[in-house]
């Protein structure tokens, strides 16, 4: 059957063998069959593509399971129930050998009816795997005494079972949802070994893009803003990775802990974080379903003060004297770096900033009150829009780059600070 076609009777039946790992995906079945309601063979190889193709596009994505982020955040979770299952089965043992509570044959045998039931779905194609189950069941529930207690040894192999009877429900379950086989494999180990667990921070790059689009194109940030959350965020990532630690109140201030920097600075990481929380628990399901959004982790942090007695107050940086923005500009001339001139030249002659000054086209020139000014429309903080009367000593300047202007730009390449 090299080409998937089978002869049933007069028709044409495409078939295809499906490999033991994507079984999961398609009700456990070995093998897929379809009539082509044709008994023309030439007719049958073209109607199989389209079958063949769906079918194989299934058996891929069976393979490749979910998205990363939606594994990461299972991952997250199940190790959480790992932590739990343990504590609940050492204290059923513990509670056991004790006597403060019997682990009993009737225990057991109300557990292994409900793990029976489970067992019938799993098994639903392969016959002698549910038998082999029920009766490792139905064994050790009968080695269990009827009228005494049982070995705390008895009671250890008992959870075992249970252990490996979750391991193939759990399992079952995952690939059910779409999860690969190496999906399923690794939320599994997950559970049952959660110390061996390292969480991956939330911050993954699908986020941070999305996170900065929406504060640039909604929230009108400035890019070069943006861009500095985003690589604060980096840094945050890069440290509860390291640590293997998850993101949390007393995590982060470890992290500023960790910051050999100003306490200013801490606090624009601060900002950076509090504003991607915010994000995220507005606009992403995952972040929302895997942390209690209504803790922000990055309020409430104490930073030292860095103002200390009997010590000089750190020197402002100092503005350039009219001398020295001369000579500057001199020498951006005698370089040929004619943009960078143009910049500081308007810059200052009017106070804008160089972002500013770079965004400026034909349509930034405007009169007010009959007096040219530049139109400044967008800037740091809503303060930044303003209109600025165009200085003597510039005019000159402004009409020759409007004259020489390509399709509305002040300049034919973008001035960019060399």
């Amino acid at each position: 059957m090299a080409d998937n076609l089978v002869l049933k009777g007069s028709t044409w039946h495409v078939r295809l063998e499906l490999p033991a790992d994507v079984r999961h995906a398609f009700g456990n079945r070995r093998k897929l069959t379809k009539s082509l309601k044709t008994g023309n063979k030439v007719e049958a190889h073209i109607r199989k593509l389209p079958v063949l193709s769906e079918w194989k596009a299934r058996v891929r994505q069976a393979r490749r399971g979910v998205e990363q982020d939606i594994l990461d955040n299972e991952l997250h979770s199940y190790h959480s129930a790992g932590l739990g299952l343990r504590r609940i089965y050492q204290d059923i043992l513990m509670n056991h050998i004790y006597g403060k509570i019997d682990f009993n044959k009737k225990i057991v045998k109300n557990n292994n009816e409900l793990n029976k039931k489970h067992l019938v779905y799993i098994f639903e194609n392969d016959a002698d795997g549910l038998k082999r189950w029920n009766d490792k069941l139905d064994d050790i529930e009968n080695r269990f005494p009827e009228n005494e207690r049982a070995s705390a040894e008895l009671v250890l192999e008992y959870q075992q079972i249970s252990q490996d009877i979750r391991n193939l429900i759990n399992h079952w379950g995952f690939k059910d949802k779409g999860f690969s086989e190496k999906q399923a494999d690794e939320l599994i180990s997950t559970i049952n070994n959660p110390e061996d667990f390292k969480p991956k921070s939330p911050f993954t790059s699908q986020r941070l893009d999305a996170f900065a689009k929406h504060q640039v194109e909604i929230k009108g940030l400035a890019q070069k803003t943006v861009d500095t959350f985003r690589s604060k965020l980096k840094m945050l990532k890069n440290y509860l990775e390291k640590e293997g630690i998850e993101l949390s109140f007393e995590s982060y201030q470890q992290f500023l802990d960790s910051l050999n920097v100003s306490t200013s600075t801490k606090k624009n990481h601060i900002h950076a974080g509090s504003s991607f929380h915010k994000w995220a628990s507005k606009y992403d399901k995952d972040y929302k379903s895997r942390y209690d959004t209504r803790d922000n982790p990055f309020l409430g942090h104490e930073l030292p003060n860095d103002k200390k007695k009997g010590k000089k107050k750190e020197e402002k940086r100092l503005a350039f004297k009219t001398e020295e923005v001369k000579k500057l500009y001199e020498f951006a001339i005698s370089k040929r770096k004619h943009q960078v001139a143009y910049a500081i030249k308007i810059a200052g002659l009017t106070g804008c900033r160089i972002e500013e000054i770079c965004r400026l086209t034909k349509n930034h020139i405007v009169a007010e009150n009959g007096v040219l000014s530049l139109y400044i429309e967008e800037g740091k903080t809503d303060a930044s829009i303003r209109k600025i009367p165009i200085h003597p000593s510039l005019k000159s300047l402004i009409d020759q780059l409007v004259k020489n202007a390509d399709d509305g730009d002040l300049a034919q390449q973008q001035w960019t600070p060399r």
